[in-house]
Formats: C-alpha cells, structure tokens, sequence
C-alpha cells in the first residue's frame, strides 16, 4: 500500500476510528488464547531493544513467518521467556526511567492485526476524516459516474465530500499492520 496524504489532524481521526475498531475486536471478535497471550506479551516487551529477538519472532521478521504460524507451544515459549526477562530486581539507587522507542508507539498497532481489528473498522469515507485529505484524493474516491470531467475542476472540495459520504463509498486508506507505516 502506499502513502496516504493526510494532515495531522486527520491522523488523529485515523487513530481514534482504528482504537475503536480495536476495541470492538477485542470485546465482541473470535480471540484465541494464543491471541490474547501475544498481545499481553506485546504490550509488556513491544519497543524495548532487549527483547527484539522476541518481538521478531511475533511479527516474522526472523524469516518464519510470525504470529500466523506458530503453534500453541512456541506462543507458551514465548510468554515463558518474557517473562523469565522481566523479571528482574532492581536495586533503587539504580532505577531509572528510560524514553519508549519508536517501535513502542506500534504496540497498539500490531496488536489489532493479530486480533483482525481490520475487520471491525468502518468505511472511513466520513465528512470528519474527508476533511482532512487533499483534493486528489477526494476526486480519486468519487464514483465516475456521479462527477463528468469537464465539472470535476469547478467542482468545491466540501461538495466532493457531500457526493463521497452520500454515495456511501467503502474506504479504507489504511489498516492495523500499515496505519504507521503509510502515514509517515
């Protein structure tokens, strides 16, 4: 998938409509217990430089194939060993706070594509989110058949939007496994 151009503001709209959409996956969806286990995990080690070698192995980039493929007793092995590496006592003359990594802004993210929260996520071809991506786009997503070419350039944005919302458009521009990645 490609970038998407969108403002920051509309990233925020983005980002509120797939939390949504995470919760509903993790209230109403099918989770398996391996599911649920690798998130906890993710939540625990996601973002922390020590604990990449397991963090590759859940999203696959270790080259076998990730969270899709394994089996019940590499998920156990998994939890086992965080929290083997968690579990650490830290004398209080050397606690210190350190500053979340790039990877730990993800967790939320990597933790919907394991669950499918893309499922639960609504067509977001909604005045609030159209509102926030650039004319080309708006004219991408409007149904040929409702806007002739010779119109298009007269055409103002918030009446792409109207034909957009009011043609009920099934949009998505981004997903659980790619939200960061395109919007970067």
């Amino acid at each position: 998938m490609s970038k998407i151009l969108i403002t920051k503001a509309g990233q925020d709209v983005l980002a509120k409509e797939l939390k949504k959409a995470l919760d509903k996956a993790l209230l109403e969806g099918p989770r398996t217990t391996e599911e649920i286990m690798i998130s906890l995990v993710i939540l625990l080690i996601g973002g922390q430089y020590s604990n990449r070698d397991l963090m590759d192995r859940i999203t696959g980039r270790d080259g076998d194939g990730g969270f899709r493929r394994m089996e019940q007793v590499e998920v156990e092995d998994i939890a086992i060993e965080t929290i083997r590496r968690l579990t650490d006592i830290v004398p209080p003359a050397r606690r210190t706070s350190a500053m979340e990594s790039a990877e730990g802004y993800q967790i939320s993210e990597l933790i919907g594509a394991i669950i499918n929260a893309d499922t639960y996520l609504p067509s977001l071809a909604t005045n609030e989110v159209l509102a926030h991506v650039p004319r080309h786009t708006l004219m991408e997503l409007v149904p040929s058949n409702l806007l002739r070419a010779k119109d298009a350039k007269r055409t103002k944005n918030e009446d792409l939007r109207a034909m957009i919302v009011d043609a009920k458009v099934d949009w998505h521009p981004t997903s659980f496994s790619t939200f960061t990645e395109d919007l970067s």
